[in-house]
């Protein structure tokens, strides 16, 4: 799909389920822009990627072999009227920040999500978080709105903004979404 540093983005698999398990648990278990307080099991990514892959773009880059970060999206309401909007993450392994991963993934992620026909993303970031705050604007995010004190964890209240992208044009009708395909 894409190359960037030696590094591979391409459609998540079931294969790739531990490894996405293991990057999101740390996250979880070990910094705030996650707001889960206990880690999640591989049959709940797996049921996610199942469920959500036909339809959503699951991305994981790979340098030599391994899983060093993921991106994907997921309807940002199941209301029917909501179809036109994806919600984004994306989340890169330990050790792996700072080398372009989380771009390369965003890239071809909003790439994908505007060939499918989504009218926009979203993304829930917890506040404050300046590093994901600016690669969300880097990609032309803007601001929309916050929930203050919306979760807890460590021991301290934060906050939860809410970012959004425009990918098209408003259409009326609007046409259905495709599912994702390569290049």
């Amino acid at each position: 799909m894409s190359h960037d540093h030696a590094i591979q983005v391409r459609f998540a698999g079931p294969d790739d389920v531990s490894a996405i398990c293991a990057i999101v648990n740390h996250y979880i278990a070990h910094d705030t822009s996650n707001l889960r307080t206990e880690p999640q099991r591989e049959s709940e990514w797996a049921h996610d990627l199942a469920t959500y892959g036909g339809r959503f773009p699951w991305l994981v880059a790979v340098e030599s072999g391994a899983v060093v970060g993921l991106a994907y999206a997921k309807p940002w309401n199941p209301r029917g009227a909501y179809d036109w909007t994806a919600e984004a993450t994306v989340y890169i392994a330990p050790g792996n920040t700072g080398k372009g991963i989380g771009s390369s993934l965003y890239g071809r992620l909003f790439k994908l999500l505007e060939q499918q026909g989504f009218r926009s993303v979203v993304a829930g970031v917890t506040s404050p978080n300046p590093g994901s705050e600016a690669l969300h604007r880097a990609f032309g995010f803007r601001w929309v709105g916050k929930l203050d004190h919306a979760g807890y964890k460590f021991g301290t209240w934060y906050d939860v903004a809410y970012w959004q992208k425009d990918l098209a044009e408003l259409a009326d009708p609007p046409r259905p979404t495709t599912a994702p395909t390569e290049d």
